[in-house]
């Protein structure tokens, strides 16, 4: 123990003198700027346009420095409280190196006293048992004995206790962590990685991976650390603005938003499936909470196929017939004649034959999508006119608008209204557009016109997949030619069934490595085996970790009951939600609930969940995970059927520690197990 404290208190003093180094840059970086506002001061009138313009630079290359260092000091200081975490002792040609593992390199001189958990030595930790092991750089393994692990907790910087272990993370220490309580963000999981989600971190980036993983098996956490690890291999590569996180809500990108900094990292983009829509589509949209809601509430199955057809892989191929065998075909071509244009000099009038515009369109471009027959049409008549290159561009640019109108429609609305009424289904008449019909009306709009915004990125990290069709996934592969991982959990899908193969067909669709995640890490035992009964899922892998059991009760009064649970809890649990099914029910309770309890309404809009008791539907905190989840209303008549199912089970698999089970009428089937 004491030469371990000797280490750690070494490496505390290592990290304190490399914070007082950096406050003394900022410092630094002050004083310049300090200096060049007096010169500006005082000989501004004296300068050349040069003299300021070198100032300029130089004082926001010191505020970029100074940004850089407090970013610095503060990722330290979250590593003075814990250096690291762990130690392997690897015997490499007959040496033994001891090998330290936490959040960040740390360095004195030559010596290093804390490997980056990223760097290649400290897979070791992750991924083997004491015995015979091997690391890899660049392809080629690297062999040697294991003769040591250890784990370590400390505290404020204070060590608490160490564990000597043959297992890739001790049980004990993941236990501790996973019974803490929940965060209003989601942590950095460094410490207990899983041999099998290491795995999925550290693999080739150059490969699409689809993650089907239980509800609380990490898939989260997998993808932002493998983000992060992708930052650090290919740092010279990989920028923060190269990967693009595509998150299910604000409010999600909100909940995950510390994790990456964490980690020592940036931010990288994120973006939610509806901002790219707003972007291309100019009327108000449906929002997938609401649609859920509009399901809840009107409890139609006509609406409900609907929804099923348009999240099929059927859809998707009948619209793209659509697209190229009726669509396309509607264009009629005719005589196109330029009588003058400006600097054109011409005895007669310019004429494009319609005959020529056929052959162009159906023959020679003819495989193509309409966007692109469309602009290599207009590229290669405009070049006839033997014009300057911005004067060239106005006349192509003319040149689309006239060979547009060669269609009798080009309105994407209407295009997708005949699409439908074709198909045999009813819409009906909405003043925004259906959020099952965004999808489909971008790539409509993709074929005949293009997207107007442009995405380049390196990498994709695609979450909550089971809340995408795969007209989604067409979109996203035509929006990013790059590589991707997509995770999700097909039984946390709420407003349509998935089929047992549609993993297998999304997989093969996106050529995707497909990956299963069936250990679950989140809620208790007791918890996780009464989510899995309501969906009869048998093939969990539950974590032994022990809790109370779920607590059901009937109650005449669903409002008195909850402030009866919240108060007996009596500050135990740091977040607790009350899961609604639909909005409209949860906006009635939290009018008798407001006057007793602090209590935070969550909708789909908001983007924090800071508060400790909240009231949301479970379509809006999927992905979210809470200390404490009462779920009222839970009878017969609200919970049944395929959507009262999945609607369940995603509010259960939100808790945690502790899950409270109301009903105020005859309990609903879906947990009346004993029937």
């Amino acid at each position: 123990m004491e030469k371990e404290k000797i280490h750690l208190n070494k490496t505390k003093i290592v990290l304190q003198n490399k914070i007082k180094e950096e406050e003394n840059r900022i410092t630094s970086y002050k004083e310049t700027i300090k200096k060049i506002m007096e010169t500006f001061n005082d000989d501004l009138v004296h300068m050349d346009s040069a003299e300021v313009a070198d100032l300029k630079n130089t004082m926001e290359k010191s505020q970029i420095d100074i940004s850089y260092s407090q970013k610095s000091i503060a990722f330290k200081n979250r590593q003075l409280k814990r250096p690291y975490f762990g130690r392997i002792d690897f015997e490499e040609n007959g040496t033994v190196g001891t090998y330290y593992i936490g959040l960040g390199h740390i360095q004195e001189n030559e010596e290093t006293l804390c490997y980056d958990w990223r760097a290649p030595i400290s897979s070791v930790y992750y991924d083997d048992d004491v015995g015979e092991a091997y690391y890899e750089i660049n392809n080629s393994k690297f062999y040697g004995q294991l003769l040591l692990k250890r784990q370590y907790k400390i505290e404020n910087g204070e060590l608490i206790y160490y564990i000597d272990t043959n297992e890739t993370v001790n049980d004990d220490i993941l236990q501790s962590v996973l019974s803490q309580n929940s965060s209003s963000h989601m942590k950095e999981i460094v410490a207990t990685i899983q041999k099998e989600q290491n795995k999925l971190i550290r693999a080739d980036e150059y490969r699409n991976f689809l993650v089907q993983g239980v509800a609380g098996s990490g898939k989260t956490s997998i993808a932002l650390h493998r983000a992060s690890y992708l930052l650090y291999k290919h740092r010279d590569d990989f920028k923060n603005s190269d990967i693009i996180i595509l998150s299910p809500s604000n409010l999600f990108s909100s909940y995950i938003s510390e994790v990456l900094p964490e980690l020592g990292e940036e931010n990288v983009l994120e973006m939610t499936f509806a901002h790219i829509a707003k972007l291309e589509l100019e009327k108000p949209m449906e929002t997938r909470e609401e649609i859920v809601d509009r399901i809840c509430k009107i409890k139609s199955q006509e609406i409900f196929d609907c929804v099923a057809y348009k999240s099929s892989f059927a859809y998707l191929k009948d619209l793209k017939e659509f697209l190229g065998d009726v669509f396309a075909k509607l264009f009629s071509p005719i005589d196109l004649i330029f009588k003058a244009y400006e600097n054109i000099k011409q005895d007669s009038p310019f004429v494009i034959t319609k005959e020529e515009i056929g052959k162009f369109y159906y023959e020679t471009y003819g495989s193509l999508e309409v966007r692109d027959r469309i602009e290599y049409m207009a590229e290669y008549f405009s070049d006839r006119f033997n014009l300057n290159k911005k004067e060239t561009l106005l006349v192509k640019d003319r040149l689309k608008t006239m060979l547009y109108k060669m269609f009798p429609i080009t309105d994407i609305y209407k295009i997708n209204e005949l699409f439908l009424t074709r198909q045999g289904l009813v819409f009906d008449e909405m003043k925004e557009i259906s959020y099952d019909d965004i999808a489909g009306l971008l790539i409509i709009k993709d074929y005949i016109f293009g997207l107007s915004q442009k995405y380049k990125t390196k990498y994709v990290i695609i979450d909550e997949m089971q809340d995408f069709s795969p007209a989604h996934f067409y979109l996203f592969n035509k929006m990013w030619d790059c590589s991707k991982i997509i995770l999700g959990d097909v039984n946390q899908c709420i407003e349509k069934k998935l089929s047992e193969n549609y993993i297998d067909e999304l997989s093969n669709f996106l050529n995707a490595k497909y990956i299963y995640l069936k250990k679950s890490y989140r809620s208790t035992k007791q918890i996780t085996e009464f989510c899995n009964k309501i969906i009869d899922l048998k093939d969990v892998i539950v974590m032994s970790r022990e809790g109370d059991n779920v607590e059901i009760e009937k109650t005449p009064n669903t409002a008195n009951a909850i402030k009866k649970i919240i108060n007996s809890a009596n500050d135990k649990f740091a977040h607790t939600a009350i899961i609604c099914k639909s909005f409209e029910e949860a906006n009635s309770l939290y009018e008798q609930l407001k006057k007793d309890i602090n209590i935070h309404l969550v909708q789909g809009q908001d983007i924090s969940i800071d508060e400790k008791v909240i009231i949301t539907t479970a379509s809006t905190s999927k992905g979210i995970e809470f200390d404490h989840v009462i779920i009222p209303f839970v009878t017969d008549e609200n919970y049944r059927g395929t959507l009262g199912k999945n609607l369940l089970y995603v509010a259960c698999s939100r808790a945690l520690h502790k899950l409270n089970i109301l009903y105020d009428g005859k309990i609903s089937t879906l947990i009346d197990f004993k029937n």
